[in-house]
């Protein structure tokens, strides 16, 4: 029978509602998952639609709402895996965490059984057990958006039990975090971090140079660290008088190989930079001639090109290696240490210069929000959602214009 009462167990009293089409080709009847209906009107509209949605999806794989959860999750997962969906070996792992996740939770659940409310049960479940912080691009949202992707895949035959920002329909706002603040260099600052650059150039030698131009390319370009750790001497260009970087790769610190491409982007595409200034240009003049008797003394050609080969360290080298992440962060703090930056106890990475002048340029009154958006290689979206705030030097001249001009402030 299509429609049944339910006389025991947990939903006695409510209606059991089961279609059975058949398949054209083979006569075989193709299992659909039974659904519960609270009174025999309900499982009778409830019947007609169930026969509408299938109509609309025939060769759907209603077999999936049938399996566990974390089975179904899984099989999704290695399926996008071997179609290439995750180069990085790094989002791959966070998937596959999922799934640790959602057996501790569900255990053998099935799909067709997964509501909202269970999706918000575990993700402030999570939240408790973790002490984990609730905010846009934190664990929690991530494995959200993780499992919302698994059940768009199943869009024709469920309902997607996880809401577009799900954070925000399941936690209250006192229980959000605020977004880790970033620190952003103060012009001072950076004229204080090239200068001591400048100075150090001057009087260590040329194997030691790399990590000090990279944070130097960083602080005029904003360019992220793996791009500047590909970068190339080919790369080098002028574009309307001005020096720039034309590039299109970018470095893989943990494959230890370039990527191939650019972030988001397609293989091939190019990008120019930000421009660089004059005395950077001649300072990089000369690094390549000393770069060029490092390799003579160690019997090695730039086979790759790279303008950071690994100079301090030659199994490196010999293996045409740029330098490391690690250390122009190490480096980073050391000169920001040195020269009293005053980062009120927030992180400083090589990430802090891109930060830096992304919102320097959103600060510039003619700028161009797209022009800027292409130069960083952000969508304009992003530039606009993350850099168009206050920076801290327009902040100040701000506060002088308030005072020197309100009357009350006089």
């Amino acid at each position: 029978m299509p429609i049944s009462k339910i006389n025991k167990g947990k939903k006695a009293g409510k209606y059991r509602v089961r279609i059975q089409p058949r398949d054209e080709h083979t006569g075989k009847v193709i299992p659909v998952p039974s659904q519960v209906a609270d009174n025999y009107r309900a499982a009778k509209a409830l019947y007609e639609k169930m026969w509408v949605d299938f109509r609309s999806n025939p060769h759907g794989n209603y077999q999936e709402l049938s399996q566990p959860l974390v089975q179904s999750y899984k099989s999704f997962i290695e399926s996008e895996h071997k179609l290439g969906r995750w180069q990085s070996a790094t989002t791959y792992k966070a998937w596959t965490y999922t799934i640790r996740l959602l057996k501790d939770y569900f255990g053998d659940k099935k799909v067709k059984d997964i509501t909202e409310t269970d999706i918000r049960q575990f993700a402030r479940n999570y939240v408790q057990k973790h002490h984990a912080s609730v905010a846009p691009h934190t664990t929690i949202d991530r494995q959200l958006q993780n499992i919302r992707c698994y059940f768009s895949s199943l869009d024709k035959i469920v309902k997607n039990p996880v809401p577009i920002k799900a954070l925000y329909k399941f936690f209250r706002n006192d229980e959000m975090t605020v977004p880790d603040e970033k620190y952003v260099f103060s012009d001072k600052e950076i004229i204080a971090i090239i200068t001591d650059i400048k100075e150090r150039l001057k009087s260590i030698k040329p194997n030691y140079w790399c990590s000090r131009l990279a944070i130097w390319i960083a602080l005029e370009t904003g360019m992220r660290p793996q791009e500047i750790q590909a970068l190339k001497w080919a790369n080098l260009t002028k574009d309307h008088g001005k020096v720039v970087f034309e590039i299109n790769d970018s470095w893989n610190s943990k494959a230890k190989k370039l990527n191939g491409h650019l972030k988001t982007r397609p293989k091939g595409a190019k990008r120019l930079t930000l421009p660089i200034s004059e005395n950077l240009y001649q300072i990089l003049m000369i690094f390549k001639e000393k770069q060029t008797d490092v390799l003579q003394e160690y019997g090695l050609d730039n086979e790759q090109d790279y303008i950071l080969l690994a100079l301090t360290t030659y199994n490196l080298c010999s293996l045409g290696m740029p330098i490391d992440q690690r250390g122009l962060n190490d480096m980073m703090r050391k000169i920001c240490k040195k020269i009293g930056v005053n980062n009120r106890g927030l992180r400083v990475s090589m990430y802090t210069c891109r930060h830096t002048i992304a919102t320097k340029l959103a600060n510039i009154p003619s700028m161009s929000y797209p022009w800027a958006a292409y130069r960083l290689g952000h969508s304009l979206k992003t530039f606009m959602k993350v850099y168009v705030h206050v920076d801290q030097d327009k902040n100040e001249d701000m506060l002088n214009v308030v005072s020197s001009q309100l009357v009350t402030q006089n």
